[in-house]
Formats: structure tokens, sequence, C-alpha cells
């Protein structure tokens, strides 16, 4: 089998050097060249065209987010995002997500830039299934199982008398891959009269969702927020589950944060989320999955239809990683299948143009 082929970039010759290490470690990837900047990263992604390229953020001459942008626009290579754990990195981060990349690594700081085990595998990982998703399922390939829905048919999908009985009280929006770019699209649309309330569960690092709440709040109607422990749900907010953390909702509608020893890469954990919200909500909550690789949030979603809630997925022509919209709508009852544009109206429909009784 081929090896995947990477570049790697960096404005750090020995942290290049220890990244291209890990990467080759299993003999699955072989580092084609690498970039000390992100001029330097254009011009040699359009040279060597890898499948896969690891980008950081902070460099000289051209940043990771315009390079990112670059890359992106001109050559649809993907792109994971390898960053310090820092605030500048953390926003820088948010920054290129939103230009195009599709994934990001945290890079240990400080004293621990010495041991990059962890972190490194994690990135290995990564870079191993997003060259996976493109070779055999290609940019919004899907492999039916059942006939789907079509954005058309969808867009009209009638929920059964006994949820349309049920007013939508919470929202919840899983994601991963891909998955900062869909939020950026669709919270946005929501106006600032909506108050039934949002949980955002996107796959992200630790330290870095405070950045992300911050980003979507600068372009939101309504309020945004990193959740917090025992903060009340409240009508008309957004609240993003912590990176690196897990989020449950509780009978009382309370953020229940915790930490597990669950894989990293799958915290803040949909499944998880979900599956409170199935038991605590029931008929009354909405669940959108959104692009992602991998099959998180499928679990959650079977227990949520069972429970009489509701389930709309991403459609595949505009998720960066169909992998999680495709196992939730083999897992539960889909009413719909949307284009991202068509997510928010859809829920502003469902919920009444918004407003709902907040739970208690």
């Amino acid at each position: 089998m081929r090896k995947i082929r990477v570049l790697v970039v960096d404005d750090s010759r020995f942290m290049v050097t220890l990244i291209s290490s890990i990467l080759q470690s299993t003999g699955e990837v072989e580092v084609v060249g690498f970039a000390l900047d992100g001029q330097q990263a254009v011009d040699l992604a359009e040279r060597l065209v890898p499948d896969v390229i690891t980008m950081d953020v902070v460099m000289p001459r051209m940043d990771g987010i315009e390079a990112t942008k670059l890359i992106s626009t001109r050559l649809g290579i993907p792109i994971v995002i390898f960053s310090a754990h820092t605030p500048q990195g953390a926003s820088m981060t948010v920054d290129a997500l939103r230009a195009g990349a599709v994934d990001c690594i945290a890079k240990p700081g400080g004293e621990r830039s010495m041991s990059l085990d962890a972190a490194g595998a994690a990135l290995l990982e990564r870079v191993r299934d997003v060259a996976r998703s493109v070779r055999t399922e290609g940019p919004g390939a899907i492999t039916q199982t059942r006939p789907l829905p079509t954005a058309s048919q969808s867009g009209s999908a009638t929920p059964s008398p006994a949820v349309a009985r049920c007013p939508i009280e919470l929202v919840v929006l899983g994601a991963s891959t891909g998955g900062i770019q869909a939020l950026g699209s669709i919270l946005p649309r929501f106006p600032a009269t909506s108050t039934v309330p949002i949980l955002v569960v996107q796959h992200f690092p630790q330290g870095f969702t405070a950045s992300l709440a911050e980003r979507l709040a600068s372009l939101c109607s309504i309020s945004v927020a990193e959740a917090q422990p025992g903060q009340q749900i409240l009508p008309g907010t957004i609240l993003v589950a912590p990176g690196g953390k897990n989020l449950e909702v509780t009978p009382g509608r309370r953020c229940r944060v915790f930490e597990d020893d669950g894989p990293e890469v799958l915290r803040p954990s949909v499944d998880i989320t979900v599956r409170s919200v199935a038991r605590n909500v029931g008929p009354r909550a909405l669940v959108a999955i959104l692009s992602g690789m991998g099959r998180d949030g499928a679990a959650g979603v079977a227990e949520l239809c069972a429970a009489g809630g509701r389930l709309i997925v991403q459609d595949p022509a505009t998720a960066a990683a169909w992998g999680m919209p495709k196992a939730a709508l083999e897992a539960g009852k889909a009413e719909a299948v949307l284009p991202v544009d068509r997510i928010a109206p859809y829920i502003l429909d469902a919920t009444g143009g918004g407003v709902g009784r907040p739970g208690s």
C-alpha cells in the first residue's frame, strides 16, 4: 500500500525533526518535505502535492492562517494544525480552522516540548485518518446502506405526531473534523430573538475552546461562552463544551463537566453529551450531527431517537468529513439530511423561530 505523503510545516527545525520522526515511525507515512514558514509551505505544497500537511500557525514571513487559506483554496490539500497550547496559538488555530484546515492537535509547550509522545501519537492517528478518509471516500462521498432523503425532501420532512407535540427545549450540535467551518456557517444565522439554548460539542484540545467560544461570540447575535461546571443552561445562549473534557446535561438542565479515561481525541464526546440529553430532555431535544470522521455520536443518537428526540445530519456535499453524520444516520432515525446553509433555518422552523420554554 502506498505510503501517506506528508509535508511538515513548523518554524523550528528541531520540531520538524521530531514531528517527522514520529510520523515515519510506523512506516505508513513518508515525509516528502518540510517548510519553515508559510510562504515556503505554499510553494512546496504546489510542487509536491502531498496527501496531508501538518501546519504550525505562528511563523515568520507568512503565518499558518494565510498559508492554510491559500493552500485550501488553490489545492484542496487537507491540513492538520499542530499548534502550541498558548492563548495566541489557540486563537490562531481557530482562525486556521475557519480558513480551511480540517483538524487540530495541541502541541506541548515549554518544558513539555521535549516529550511529544502523546501529542505525536495523536497527530499520527489524525494524519492517518484524514488520508484514509480522502482516499476511500473522497470529498463528500457516501457508502450508502439504505436510501437517504435528498436535501429537497428533507427540507420538508415532517416529524411524527408524537414528536410534533413536544416543543424543543434544547439543541445540540455535535462535530469533529471540518466542524469549525460548519459551526461558523450555522450559529450566526440564529437571531438575537432566538431563545432555545444550544450546546456545541466539537472535538477540540483542552485550552482551545475558550478561543473558539470567543470567536463564535464575535460572529453571533446571541450569547456564546465555554460551558462551566454546574452552569445553568439558559434560554438564548450557546454553550461550548470545554476541550479535553466531557459534558453532560443534568436533570436540572445544568452542565456537568468532567474528565474520564476515554480517548483524548474524542473529548468532548458527542456520545456522552447526547446520551445525557436523551435521558434528561428526551423528546424535547433536537440534535444535529455535523462534519466529522469516525462514529462519535452514533450511540448517543440511537438512545435519543428511542427516547423520542429529533435528529438531523449535515449532508455529504457540504461536509469536510461524512463519517459522523453517516454513522448517526445509520444508528438513529434522522428526519432530515441538510446542506450546512439550511441547518439553522430548519432548526428555527422546528422550534417555532427559536422560541422555546426553558427547562427547570
